[in-house]
C-alpha cells in the first residue's frame, strides 16, 4: 500500500480528475471532488459522463470538465482510448476514482511519462487498496489525504449543488403543499437484487399514512410503480419520469426519506434528511447514511427480500415521532 506523498504536487499545473463509476458513487465522491477543487483552484479538470457538469460540479472552481462516453458493463466501462487520451491533455497529475479496473481503460490512464498517478490499483505511482470495511465516501476521501492530509471530510458533505431550474421545480413543489404537512420522499427503484417488493412497500405506506393523517409521500421513481394505487393513494404523489437532478432537488425539499440502496438514498444523506434505508446484498457500513444524523439502516443480511414489514414499519413511526 502506498503511503502519503512525501511532497504533496501542489504545484501542479493541470490535475485530471477521472470518474465514470455509477452516478450514486459519483454523488459519495463529491466531497473529495470538492476537496481537491480546493487543493487546486481553477487547475483541476474533471473527465466524466456526460451532463455530470451541471449535476454535480457547476459550484466548484474548476479548469473545466472534460465528458467522455463510456459503454458501461456491470462490473467496469469501456471509453475509446483515443479519446480519453485526448480528454485528459497534457496532465501532470491523474486522480483516478474508479473503483473498477479494464485494462483497455487503466493502460490510458496508467501512463505515467511526466505525471503523477494516483488511485486504487497498484499501477499508480500513489495507490490505496479497496477495503470493505471503509465508507465509500471515506475511501474516496483517503486519496485526497494522499496528497493533503489536513481536510475534513465534513467542511465539504454540502448537498449537491442542482441546476437553477431543478431548484425551482423543488420549490414550487413545497409550496403547494399545505402548512403543518409533512412529506415523505420514497424512492424504490434501484438493480433488482436491492429492490424492496412493491407490495411490501404500498403496505407499509398505506399503513403509515393511515396512522399520520400529517403526512403525504412523494415517490421519486422514474417509472409508475403503481404506488398510489394503495388505499390512501390520494396522499400519495408520484413525480415519475424526473431526469436525475430534478428528482434529487424534490428529495431535497421534503421532511424525510424511505427508500433502497440507490443515488436518491446518497442525495438524501447529503441533504441530512432523517432517513431509512434497505440494504440487500450492499453493505450498510459501505454504502449507507453518512452525514444525516437522523437514520436508520435496515439489513437483509444478504436479501433484500429477508426485511420484514414489521421492522420498515417501527422505522418509520421512530422516524415520525424525531419530527
Amino acid at each position: 500500500m502506498s503511503a502519503r506523498l512525501d511532497t504533496p504536487p501542489r504545484n501542479v499545473r493541470a490535475p485530471v480528475l477521472f470518474h465514470v463509476n455509477g452516478t450514486g458513487d459519483r454523488l459519495l465522491a463529491l466531497p473529495a471532488v470538492r476537496a481537491l477543487a480546493e487543493l487546486y483552484p481553477g487547475r483541476l479538470r474533471i473527465v466524466g459522463p456526460p451532463g455530470d457538469g451541471q449535476l454535480f460540479y457547476s459550484d466548484l472552481p474548476l479548469r473545466d470538465f472534460r465528458p467522455v462516453l463510456a459503454k458501461v458493463e456491470p462490473t467496469h466501462a469501456l471509453i475509446d482510448a483515443g479519446l480519453l487520451r485526448e480528454a485528459l491533455g497534457d496532465c501532470d497529475l491523474l486522480l483516478n476514482f474508479n473503483t473498477w479496473y479494464e485494462p483497455s481503460v487503466d493502460v490510458v490512464l496508467g501512463e505515467t511519462e511526466g505525471r503523477e498517478t494516483i488511485g486504487f490499483f497498484q499501477q499508480y505511482k500513489r495507490w490505496l487498496p479497496l477495503s470493505d470495511s471503509r465508507h465509500a465516501c471515506d475511501q474516496f476521501f483517503d486519496l485526497v489525504h494522499l496528497m493533503e492530509p489536513s481536510l475534513r471530510f465534513e467542511n465539504f458533505a454540502q448537498p449537491p449543488s442542482l441546476p437553477p431550474n431543478a431548484m425551482a421545480l423543488a420549490r414550487s413543489f413545497r409550496a403547494e403543499v399545505p402548512a403543518g404537512v409533512r412529506v415523505l420522499a420514497v424512492h424504490t427503484e434501484t438493480a433488482a437484487s436491492k429492490e424492496w417488493p412493491l407490495e411490501r412497500f404500498k403496505r407499509v405506506l398505506n399503513d403509515f399514512l393511515t396512522r399520520h393523517p400529517e403526512w403525504l409521500v412523494l415517490v421519486v421513481d422514474l417509472a409508475d410503480r403503481a404506488l398510489a394505487s394503495i388505499p390512501e393513494g390520494k396522499r400519495v404523489v408520484a413525480a415519475t419520469g424526473l431526469a436525475i437532478p430534478p428528482a434529487m432537488a424534490l428529495v431535497g425539499t421534503c421532511d424525510a426519506f424511505l427508500g433502497v440502496d440507490s443515488c436518491m438514498m446518497h442525495a438524501a444523506d447529503f441533504f441530512q434528511l432523517p432517513s431509512v434505508g434497505l440494504f440487500g446484498p450492499t453493505p450498510e457500513h459501505r454504502w449507507g447514511f453518512r452525514v444525516t444524523k437522523h437514520h436508520r439502516h435496515i439489513s437483509g443480511a444478504g436479501s433484500i427480500e429477508a426485511i420484514e414489514e414489521g421492522v420498515v414499519a417501527e422505522a418509520l413511526e421512530e422516524l415520525a415521532r424525531r419530527l
